[in-house]
């Protein structure tokens, strides 16, 4: 396995007179054996970050090492891809249709001249470990989209590589099979200890899999953290956005009280809290309740509800204050609110973000 170290990173891109900068000034570490994720917005950099380092793009500026050995530098590659020890994982599978599953696998072996016998031999193995076995003689046409998906990262794996790139691999499977990809690429990385990368604009991919996760907004890695920390502590509020569904709300703070309407009020987090203000609140950090209590909770006031619906397995009530109804709140409850009933509406006070009107975090906890 190998470490991955970035320095400095920039890739521009010219679109006609003017200059993208889609990689702008990355210096990470990612450790041997660590699995890193990349989160961030569609057309911001994330993939651009993992064709540098698989040696598809070549640099503007900065270097690129595999532990201490330098593969990629300003304007030109020093290892060629194919010599770096990676494979990548797309999120269009690319299986060949007119090729098996075993043949599929073994393509890369073959490639690089693996004598038969050990490219039975590693096939076989990979396809036992991915629960393959039973489908080696089968065609894609003729499996099932996580089987398809499990062939492409047996077909990765197989090569026994330093580095798993993964970009996007579980967009196109079904939700229902999602969470057992996620949870086979976690295992392998694990078990196999694999430096690996994923990049996805889905927190959950990044959440199942990564220990530690960056984000890239306009090409610039703006946090690095646990991805809870980047859930409950997000550096900003766009990060928040992507960390999942969020309540962000204009608000006023004034002698320790922030105030969502005149009625719905709360403690600010933040001491001698004074002006306007942007509130954060996650919707499975509120209870909807006709009692004024629940544990770890904090009544903040009466709200109406405008509706309620069921959306991937959880219901999920719209209300708004009994005082302003163009105050929208998004509330995770336990089942079916009546739309037009009064409840009272509690908060996890820990849980509350507070940001400037420029979106930056003032609730962040101090670093060490």
């Amino acid at each position: 396995m190998a470490s991955v170290r970035t320095e400095n990173l920039k890739k521009i891109f010219k679109k006609g007179k003017s200059e993208v900068h889609a990689v702008d000034g990355i210096t990470l570490t990612i450790p041997d054996g660590q699995a890193f994720g990349i989160l961030g917005p569609s057309g911001h950099g994330k993939t651009t970050f993992l064709r540098l380092v698989a040696g598809l793009e070549v640099p503007t500026d900065g270097n690129i090492y595999f532990d201490d050995d330098l593969v990629s530098a300003p304007g030109r590659i020093v290892v060629e891809p194919e010599h770096r020890g990676i494979a990548m994982m797309f999120q269009l599978w690319a299986l060949y249709p007119n090729m098996t599953v075993y043949d599929n696998i073994a393509f890369p072996l073959r490639n690089a001249g693996v004598p038969k016998s050990e490219i039975d031999k590693r096939v076989r193995e990979i396809a036992e470990e991915l629960g393959l076995t039973r489908v080696l003689n089968h065609y894609p046409r003729e499996i099932s989209g996580g089987q398809m998906q499990r062939t492409a990262l047996a077909r990765a794996l197989v090569k026994n590589p330093r580095v798993l790139l993964l970009d996007e691999p579980f967009s196109n499977l079904d939700a229902a099979i999602r969470d057992g990809a996620r949870a086979l690429v976690r295992r392998v990385q694990r078990e196999r200890k694999l430096t690996t990368i994923i990049v996805s604009h889905d927190p959950a991919d990044i959440f199942s899999i990564a220990e530690v996760a960056g984000v890239i907004i306009n090409g610039k890695l703006v946090q690095v953290a646990p991805p809870t920390e980047i859930y409950d502590s997000p550096i900003n509020e766009t990060v928040a956005r992507l960390g999942g569904d969020i309540n962000v709300i204009e608000v006023k703070a004034s002698d320790g009280i922030i105030y969502i309407s005149n009625s719905v009020k709360l403690l600010s987090p933040i001491p001698k809290l004074e002006g306007k203000f942007r509130l954060g609140i996650r919707p499975e950090d509120l209870v909807l309740s006709d009692s004024a209590e629940a544990p770890g909770m904090s009544l903040v006031g009466r709200v109406k509800v405008k509706v309620s619906s069921y959306v991937a397995g959880i219901f999920r009530t719209l209300v708004s204050p009994t005082d302003d109804d163009s105050i929208d709140i998004l509330v995770n409850t336990n089942g079916y609110v009546e739309p037009g009933s009064e409840k009272n509406l509690l908060v996890r006070l820990p849980k509350v973000k507070v940001f400037s009107e420029k979106g930056e975090s003032l609730t962040l906890p101090p670093r060490s």
